[in-house]
């Protein structure tokens, strides 16, 4: 049985180290360490490393066996037989920048963020899923461009490298997709030199002239096409609510639509397909209403993935998550409890205390998105509880559930028969 570990090294901006100089020094430091994944060192024995690096993630930690490589949840300790797949990256201080297309309305069609970027960092590990959804993403997506560098005949095996993620909203389907391309910007960079996050402004597409919407769209294609000629620069083309460009012509065409929205689609579809032949652009696409995309589209997606509302065990690991950060900032008094880590420890009857009270917590907020989850410190403190009185953990999570319950029911006059969220 042998253990392997995925480690990311944040090195400073003015270091001037050669990143591969660093490579022992973190193994040395790691080795004999008991660490729990998704953990995050900032102070080092090394001095080497405390004058180069901000600070070591640890990721994804495996333990392999003759029959299986099963992920690790819990706590583990780094042994001589521990193998480290470490990846240097040094964090872009960058916010995302608008950028027109030119015309004569100047439109903002796009923002573009360089990759690894600091405004983005801790997305990834802020995403709670009940599958194991966010590491398939990325193999899926890994695998895609490993099959586009390699030049496998897209005739034979057919990857256009575009991913859709549906569901209802609020369900983190927009921050994965940026999350993904930030992680895949720090697996790879051992292959591209650089990444850019390309995120489409769809709804700044639509001219106010007929017929001007298409040529827009292609406009846009055509300045990512220029982008992705330096086949050392990985392209992450982000498009939100993809419905809004891909909506379904069979609807145009019933009288429902005009004819330029056809166009649109059209357009759209035409430039995927370009796209196809640039082996280092990855297009994400997300959808709150996924009946409403043209077929066609659905159909060159290679991964089309469903992001459900939160479970009770992700609504439990989510506020808890949400706990542990009020209570670093002082705005809770008391000790976060003993994590859970058996989701049937949520369904028993048998618990008390604390861990009743939030299991009770987590029933009461089926239904809400993850994004109206992360609302509910900030409702709590702005209706029940006053933020510059420090509460214990058992008054703000009889609170949360009060301010759960309220927004259930404000909900229920939106006609939304099919989902709860916060917008």
């Amino acid at each position: 049985m042998s253990t392997q570990v995925n480690v990311e090294v944040f090195v400073k901006l003015e270091s001037p180290l050669p990143t591969d100089s660093l490579r022992c020094e973190v193994e040395n430091e790691l080795r004999g360490e008991s660490v729990l994944p998704c953990s995050i060192l900032k102070s080092f024995k090394n001095q080497l490393l405390t004058q180069h690096v901000s600070s070591i993630r640890i990721c994804e930690i495996y333990v392999r066996t003759e029959n299986s490589n099963c992920e690790v949840t819990k706590t583990t300790t780094f042994d001589e037989k521990t193998t480290f797949n470490t990846f240097f990256t040094r964090l872009s201080e960058e916010v995302p920048q608008s950028e027109s297309i030119g015309g004569d309305d100047d439109t903002l069609a796009a923002n573009f963020l360089p990759l690894p970027a600091k405004y983005l960092d801790g997305l990834w590990e802020s995403l709670v899923y009940d599958s194991n959804i966010k590491q398939e993403i990325l193999q899926y997506s890994k695998a895609m461009l490993h099959y586009s560098k390699s030049q496998v005949d897209p005739n034979i095996i057919n990857c256009n490298r575009v991913l859709l993620l549906h569901g209802p909203p609020g369900t983190g389907k927009t921050s994965l997709c940026k999350a993904v391309a930030q992680k895949l910007s720090i697996r790879l960079n051992s292959s591209y030199s650089q990444a850019l996050l390309i995120e489409i402004n769809t709804h700044s597409l639509f001219s106010k002239y007929f017929s001007e919407s298409g040529k827009l769209v292609s406009k846009m294609f055509g300045k990512i096409r220029e982008i992705a000629c330096d086949p050392q620069t990985l392209l992450c083309v982000l498009i939100d609510e993809v419905e809004s460009l891909t909506h379904s012509r069979s609807a145009s065409t019933n009288g429902s639509e005009p004819s330029d929205a056809i166009r649109v689609v059209n357009a759209v579809l035409t430039h995927l397909d370009i796209l196809k032949s640039y082996p280092n652009i990855l297009t994400l696409t997300t959808s709150n209403v996924t009946n409403a995309i043209d077929i066609a589209f659905v159909d060159r997606a290679d991964l089309r993935v469903f992001i459900p509302n939160p479970s009770p065990f992700g609504i439990y690991s989510i506020l808890y998550s949400c706990l542990e950060e009020l209570i670093k900032k002082g705005l809770i008094n008391s000790p976060c409890p003993p994590r859970i880590t058996d989701k049937r420890e949520l369904d028993s009857d048998e618990s008390d205390g604390l861990a009743s009270q939030m299991a009770k917590l987590c029933r009461s907020c089926e239904g809400l998105s993850g994004r109206a989850l992360r609302k509910l410190p900030l409702r709590v403190h702005s209706t029940m509880l006053l933020p510059d009185v420090p509460a214990s953990v058992e008054e703000f999570t009889k609170a949360m559930k009060k301010a759960a319950e309220d927004m259930k029911e404000e909900m229920k006059s939106f006609d939304s028969p099919n989902m709860i969220h916060a917008e």
